[in-house]
């Protein structure tokens, strides 16, 4: 059962998001032949939800059929029928460095006590307009713990909901008393993060007593709002080979999650040099297909699988192509997982940087896999950096390293 067989399915969920609206313009549903090659590579994806009637696919993405959603396809058709530069068309922002948890697996824990500053409100705005005029469709806060952020709501409300939507990963502490408030500002997807559907596994994971509880609590009260709420969980090797697929998958099925999404175990931040929890290729090629016969079911949540997402079958590596992340203090690097630093919004615009990205040797060209499980990859680039480097390391930093030859 396919993408598009799933549609028929009486029982999809329904959401009622006021904020997002179906694109109307001619020229959003004159896109021909690059929408129909997008739509082929969601056949072995599955519907999370009819938001406004309009099939959603991920927690993070806008609905195809909206305007923001029209956005997307335009920049995938400009690039491929067009042949114009990629633009990116998801941005993840590190809306700041407080957290009220200590992950073992953090991704942002070089970024957490960096003592740098932190973008401010008025800076955090500019950032968002910088990449709406880059026609972007999708800004997803992070942390530290983006609950945390004083202006928060300011925040998610001033994203123009005719051109993005707005999503969230939370580790859910917040969240029970801030869901109606949340929906009213027009966050669009939460996911909360869930190391273990073992209670005692995720306190321990978070440094946290009761981490576990709350994060069902989190996931209850998103679902009472009507909102679209998922599970955000990574796969390490000893888990997959432990059967903690399955226990993620029923946990999800159980909190009634919209859709499961399930990282890799990438060797970043507090995991940069934890290699034996890594999947080998044949571990990812094994979780590829747990993915997509859970996404071939009409029953249980859709998954959002980086083994799947990020591979040549799916759609390729997004970091510095279609995807940007930015640190709490505006440094810009190609994902969350890249500690590679192309510049700071507060020093220059977003657009200066990102075709500085992708001037690069390394970004320049599409990469069919994630580059930080790339252990070729991680050798011209992570693997060179001095004992206590700070991270992100500035990009010309790495050509130093490397003798001025690039990445």
């Amino acid at each position: 059962m396919d993408f598009f067989e799933q549609l028929s399915r009486h029982d999809l969920p329904a959401i009622d998001y006021p904020f997002v609206r179906r694109a109307t313009r001619l020229s959003d549903k004159l896109l021909g032949a690059y929408a129909r090659r997008f739509f082929d590579r969601l056949k072995p994806m599955k519907p999370i939800a009819l938001v406004n009637g309009m099939p959603a696919y991920d927690l993070t993405q806008p609905p195809l059929d909206s305007a923001p959603g029209a956005r997307v396809l335009h920049t995938g058709f400009e690039y491929v029928f067009l042949k114009r530069k990629a633009r990116p068309i998801t941005m993840v922002v590190m809306l700041n460095s407080a957290c009220n948890m200590h992950c073992r697996h953090c991704s942002a824990r070089n970024y957490i006590h960096s003592g740098r500053r932190p973008l401010d409100t008025q800076e955090l705005k500019a950032l968002v307009d910088q990449f709406i005029e880059l026609n972007g469709a999708s800004v997803i806060f992070s942390g530290g713990e983006p609950t945390l952020h004083p202006n928060l709501l300011e925040l998610i409300d001033y994203v123009p909901k005719d051109k993005a939507v707005v999503a969230m990963f939370t580790n859910g502490w917040n969240i029970p008393d801030m869901a109606s408030e949340l929906r009213g500002a027009g966050l669009f997807g939460t996911l909360v993060s869930i190391d273990s559907a073992d209670p005692d596994t995720h306190d321990r994971c978070r440094g946290k007593e009761g981490a576990f509880r709350q994060g069902m609590k989190a996931l209850e009260s998103l679902e009472a709002e009507g909102m679209l709420a998922g599970v955000s969980s990574y796969m390490t090797k000893p888990d997959l080979l432990d059967g903690g697929f399955d226990r993620i998958l029923h946990l999800a099925d159980r909190m009634k999650a919209h859709q499961l999404f399930l990282f890799d175990t990438v060797p970043t931040g507090a995991l940069l040099n934890e290699k034996e929890l890594l999947l080998h290729p044949e571990d990812r090629a094994n979780l590829r297909e747990l993915v997509k016969k859970q996404n071939a079911s009409p029953t249980g949540p859709a998954i959002m699988g980086q083994s799947w997402v990020n591979s040549a079958e799916g759609f390729g590596c997004f970091a510095g192509f279609y995807q940007l992340y930015v640190t709490a203090s505006g440094e810009v690097t190609p994902c969350d997982f890249t500690p590679v630093s192309f510049g700071n919004v507060a020093q220059e615009p977003l657009d200066r940087i990102w075709d500085r990205m992708r001037a690069s040797p390394e970004w320049g060209v599409r990469h069919s896999e994630c580059r930080m499980q790339d252990p070729a990859f991680r050798a011209r680039t992570t693997d060179l950096l001095p004992q206590g480097e700070e991270l992100p390391v500035r990009y010309e930093r790495l050509e130093e390293l490397r003798g001025g030859k690039g990445v």
